[in-house]
C-alpha cells in the first residue's frame, strides 16, 4: 500500500509544469542506454559496503573498494555495453561527497563541452573523473565521462518512462534498478532467472535488504498491455494458492507454477495468436477444467502438472489416448499413444507435446517423458516426501503470499554456483531460493527470498536419492560401499543374470560386470595392500573373488566343490592383516592377506557342516570366533582351539550368533533367549510367544521380532501384521538405529534404540536395508523396491 500511495504521488508530480529551473540530480547525468543501476543511499553501511564488493563478481567487473573513497552521501553507479558485449561502469555522486585521496597521480587533463576531464592513475590503474553542476563523475572509460558531459544522457530522452518513475519511489539504502537487455550480459547461469525480465518488463526497480538469516529482494515494476510480453497472458487471472505444491518431491531441483483460466487466457492472446492458432486453442476443451499449470524439474528432467476442477473430461480422455497402462506402488501410469491435448499453444508455459507418460496424484496430472521420472514422483507421494511435508519448508514459505500468478522455488542444494555464498548465503542454511510474482492491477510485484531454516538440524526424514532399474530381478541386496577417491558412498549390487554393478550416489552406472555364478552372502570392503586403495572381496557359489574399484579382478580362487555359505573376513587387531575363511562343501580353510593357506589353523575340532558363516568378536583383550554347526555350536581363540566349552547341544544350527552384555546370545528352536557367557555358562529364558522370533543383537541393544511384536531392549512395539525381515542395527555417529521391513505391504521402518519411529518411515522397500555415513557426515539408506529396483535414501 505505501508503495502504490508512492507511485500515485509521484504520478501526479510528473504531469505537473515545473516553473522553476530543474537542479541537476545524480540520474541526470547517466548516459544513454543503462542496462543496470545501483543507488546507495550510503556506502558507509556495512550491508552497502559488503553488496557492493561481491556485487561485482556477478557482472564480472573489477571495481575498487568505494567506502574509503566517498562519506556518506548517496551514489549511483550505471553499468553499460561498451564494445562487444562489455559492461563498464559510471559513478555518480555529489561532489562534496568525495574524501580527498592521497596517491592519485593526475598524468593528463583536457577540455570537453566545458568541463575538464582528469586522466588519473593510483596503484598502477587508470581512470577518469569529472565534475558538472556539482556532480562528481567517475569511470575508466572515458567515453561514458563525454557521454555524461554532453547531455546524451538516458533521462533526457526518456523523461516520465517506467524507469523514470521506479527510480522516484525507490526509498532503500540499496536499490537495484535492471533493464531487460541485462540478460545477454550475464555469464552466471543460475542468476539468468533473476536478471532475465523480458518476459515480464522493460524495468524492474530491486529493494534489497540482507542479514545473517535472509537475503531479501523486492521487485517492483509496471505492466503494459500494449507490448506483446509472456506476463501480460496472466493478466486479469486471479492469484491462487498452489495445489501442485503438495506433489513437489524433497529432493526436486527447481519448481515452477502459475495461476490458470483458459477462458481469460484465450481474451490475453486474441491480438498475438493467428487466427488458425486460435482457434484450435479455443476448441482444445480440456484447457478450460485447468486452474494451475506446473513445472517440476526432478533430476534434471522436465515433469508438467496440471490442476483440474473437473476431472471428467480428463479421465475420458485418458480413456481415448492411451495404449497401455501399468500399477506401480497402487498408482496407475497410463502410456499416451496420441497427444492428451490438441494442440501445443500453452508452450508459453509448458510443452506436454513430448511426454509419454501420465498418472493422477491428489487430482493432479502428471506427465512426464520417461517412466522412471513418473515413478519417482509417485515414489516420493506415497512416502509423504514432498516439501509441504517438510517442516524447513513450511518454515520459510509460511513467511510469503500464498497467494501468486507464478511461484518459483530452487532448490539451493542442487545449485552447483557459490555466487550466494558471497552474501553469507551458505546452502546448508539456506535450502530453498523463492521467487514470488504477484499481478496487481497495473503494477507487478517480483519477489526474491532466500531465509535461513531454523529446523535444518532438528529435522530427520527420508529423501528418495534415487531409483535404478536393473536388467533383471534383483539377487543381492544393494550395499552402501566407499570411493576411496572421492569418499562418496556408491552402491554395488548383483542380479539374477549374475551382473554386478556398482552405481554412484546420483543413481549413474560406474560399471556393470558378468559373474559366472552368483554372490552367496556379503560383499566386503578391504584395504589389501594397505595403501588406502580399497577393494571388493566376496565368495559366489564356485570362486573366492577380489576386484578393485573399477570392477578388475585381483584375487580368484576356485573352490573345489559348489559353496552355499558366504565368506568370513577376521582383521584381528584393526591392522588389515586379514584372514579369509571360506567354506566349499565342508572344505574350511583359512587364508591370510596373500591368500596362503593359514597352517596353524585347526579345522579339526569342527565335527560337522558349518550352518552360518563364521564370526569373529573380541571381549576383553580376548578374540573369540563363533562357528555354527548344523550339530553344535563351537566358539575358538584365533588357531581353531575351543575357548569356550558348550557341554550340550543348544539347538540354534543356523541361527545366528550375537555379542550383548559381553556375552553370546541367540535363540534356540523352542523359543528360548539363549545366553552364553565366557566361561561357558548358559542361561535360557523362553519367550512369551509361541511364533517363530527373529533376533539381532550388539553389546548395547537386544532387538527381537515375532509376528508384528518388535521388542527393542525390552520394550514393545506393535507393527501391522505382515511378512517382516529380520531386523538389524545399525551404529552411526555413536547412535544406534533398528530397521526391519514388511515385504507384504512394501514397508521400511527405522526407528532408534528408544523405540521411537524416525520422521517420515515407514518408506517404500521390499527388503533390508544397508544404512551408512560419508566423511560429510551425510546418511543412506539402500534397498530394493521393484523386483529389479536398486532404492537409495538419503537421511535428514
Amino acid at each position: 500500500m505505501k508503495k502504490i500511495l508512492l507511485i500515485l504521488l509521484t504520478l501526479s508530480i510528473i504531469s505537473c509544469e515545473n516553473s522553476y529551473q530543474k537542479t541537476t540530480t545524480l540520474l541526470d547525468l547517466v548516459p544513454t542506454n543503462p542496462l543496470l543501476l545501483i543507488k546507495y543511499e550510503s556506502i558507509k553501511e556495512t550491508k552497502s559496503e559488503i553488496f557492493y564488493n561481491n556485487f561485482k563478481s556477478i557482472v564480472d567487473i573489477n571495481l575498487d573498494s568505494i567506502s574509503n573513497k566517498f562519506s556518506n552521501k548517496p551514489i549511483l553507479i550505471s553499468y553499460h555495453n561498451i564494445g562487444k558485449n562489455s559492461l563498464q561502469h559510471i559513478l555518480l555522486t555529489d561532489l562534496e561527497n568525495v574524501i580527498e585521496l592521497k596517491n592519485e597521480i593526475i598524468e593528463d587533463s583536457i577540455k570537453y563541452n566545458g568541463f575538464l576531464i582528469k586522466k588519473l592513475n593510483k596503484n598502477n590503474k587508470t581512470y577518469y573523473s569529472s565534475e558538472k553542476n556539482g556532480i562528481y563523475i567517475e569511470s575508466i572509460n572515458k567515453l561514458l565521462i563525454e557521454n555524461s558531459l554532453r547531455d546524451s544522457n538516458h533521462i533526457a530522452s526518456n523523461r516520465g518512462n517506467d524507469f523514470d518513475k521506479l527510480y522516484k519511489i525507490s526509498n532503500t539504502n540499496i536499490s537495484l534498478f535492471i533493464s531487460d537487455k541485462l540478460k545477454q550480459y550475464i555469464d552466471k547461469f543460475e542468476f539468468l532467472d533473476f536478471f532475465k525480465i523480458s518476459d515480464i518488463s522493460d524495468w524492474f526497480q530491486f529493494d534489497i535488504d540482507f542479514n545473517q538469516n535472509q537475503l531479501m529482494i523486492n521487485g517492483l515494476s509496471f505492466k503494459k498491455d500494449s507490448i506483446p510480453r509472456k506476463i501480460n497472458n496472466l493478466s486479469e487471472i486471479d492469484p491462487t494458492i498452489s495445489d501442485i505444491i503438495q506433489i513437489v518431491p524433497n529432493n526436486f531441483d527447481q519448481f515452477e507454477r502459475f495461476s490458470y483460466n483458459h477462458s481469460q487466457y484465450l481474451k490475453n492472446v486474441e491480438k498475438n495468436y493467428s487466427l488458425d492458432k486460435l482457434e484450435l486453442i479455443k476448441n482444445d476443451s480440456l484447457l478450460f477444467d485447468i486452474f494451475e499449470i506446473g513445472s517440476i524439474v526432478l533430476n534434471k528432467d522436465s515433469i508438467s502438472t496440471f490442476s483440474f476442477n473437473n476431472k471428467e473430461l480428463l479421465n475420458f480422455k485418458i480413456q481415448n489416448s492411451t495404449e497401455s497402462s501399468y500399477t506401480y506402488r497402487n498408482k496407475k501410469i497410463y502410456v499416451l499413444s496420441i497427444p492428451l491435448f490438441n494442440s501445443n499453444t500453452i508452450d508459453n508455459f509448458y510443452k506436454p507435446f513430448d511426454k509419454n507418460y501420465l498418472t493422477i496424484l491428489n487430482d493432479i496430472l502428471i506427465l512426464t517423458k520417461n517412466k522412471g521420472s513418473i515413478e519417482k514422483m509417485i515414489l516420493n507421494f506415497t512416502n509423504e516426501s514432498t516439501i509441504n511435508n517438510s517442516l524447513k519448508f513450511n518454515e520459510i514459505y509460511s513467511k510469503i503470499p500464498k497467494k501468486s500468478n507464478h511461484l518459483k522455488i530452487y532448490n539451493l542444494e542442487k545449485f552447483n554456483d557459490n555466487l550466494f555464498e558471497k552474501f553469507g548465503v551458505l546452502k546448508e542454511d539456506f535450502p530453498f531460493w523463492i521467487n514470488h510474482l504477484l499481478l496487481d492491477d497495473e503494477i507487478i510485484y517480483n519477489t526474491h527470498t532466500i531465509e535461513k531454516s531454523e529446523n535444518m538440524t532438528n529435522y530427520l526424514g527420508a529423501n528418495l536419492l534415487f531409483s535404478l532399474k536393473l536388467k533383471s530381478p534383483i539377487h543381492l541386496n544393494p550395499k552402501l560401499v566407499t570411493n576411496y577417491i572421492s569418499k562418496e558412498k556408491e552402491i554395488i549390487t548383483q542380479d539374477d543374470l549374475k551382473n554386478l554393478y556398482l552405481i554412484s550416489n546420483s543413481g549413474e552406472l560406474i560399471w556393470e560386470k558378468q559373474l559366472k555364478s552368483r554372490i552367496i552372502g556379503e560383499i566386503f570392503q578391504i584395504d589389501l595392500y594397505k595403501n588406502g586403495r580399497l577393494q571388493y572381496a566376496f565368495n559366489t557359489e564356485n570362486s573366492f573373488i577380489i576386484l578393485d574399484k573399477n570392477g578388475n579382478t585381483v584375487k580368484k580362487i576356485n573352490h573345489k566343490k559348489k559353496s552355499s555359505q558366504g565368506l568370513a573376513i577376521f582383521d584381528y587387531d584393526n591392522i588389515k592383516n586379514y584372514r579369509f575363511l571360506t567354506n566349499s562343501g565342508g572344505d574350511i580353510q583359512m587364508l591370510d592377506s596373500k591368500l596362503k593357506r593359514v597352517n596353524g589353523f585347526n579345522k579339526k575340532n569342527i565335527k560337522s557342516k558349518i550352518s552360518n558363516p563364521p564370526k569373529h568378536f573380541r571381549i576383553g583383550s580376548k578374540d573369540y570366533l563363533i562357528i555354527n554347526t548344523e550339530k553344535k555350536l563351537y566358539i575358538t581363540d584365533r588357531r581353531g582351539n575351543i575357548r569356550v566349552k558348550i557341554p550340550e547341544n543348544l539347538n540354534v544350527s543356523g541361527q545366528e550368533i550375537f555379542i550383548n552384555q559381553n556375552s553370546f546370545i541367540t535363540i534356540d528352536r523352542f523359543n528360548n533367549l539363549v545366553r552364553i557367557d565366557v566361561n561357558g555358562k548358559i542361561s535360557k529364558k523362553p519367550l512369551p510367544l509361541e511364533t517363530s522370533y527373529l533376533i539381532t543383537a550388539n553389546n548395547n541393544n537386544l532387538v527381537t521380532i515375532s509376528e508384528n511384536i518388535v521388542t527393542i531392549n525390552d520394550k514393545i512395539i506393535e507393527l501391522p501384521f505382515g511378512n517382516y525381515t529380520s531386523p538389524k542395527i545399525f551404529k552411526i555417529k555413536n547412535q544406534d538405529f533398528i530397521s526391519i521391513t514388511d515385504k507384504d505391504q512394501e514397508k521400511i521402518y527405522l526407528f532408534d534404540s528408544k523405540t521411537n519411529l524416525i520422521d517420515s518411515f515407514p518408506v517404500f522397500g521390499t527388503n533390508s536395508i544397508d544404512f551408512s555415513i560419508n566423511k560429510k557426515g551425510e546418511k543412506f539408506i539402500s534397498s530394493s523396491g521393484e523386483s529389479n529396483e536398486v532404492l537409495v535414501y538419503s537421511i535428514n
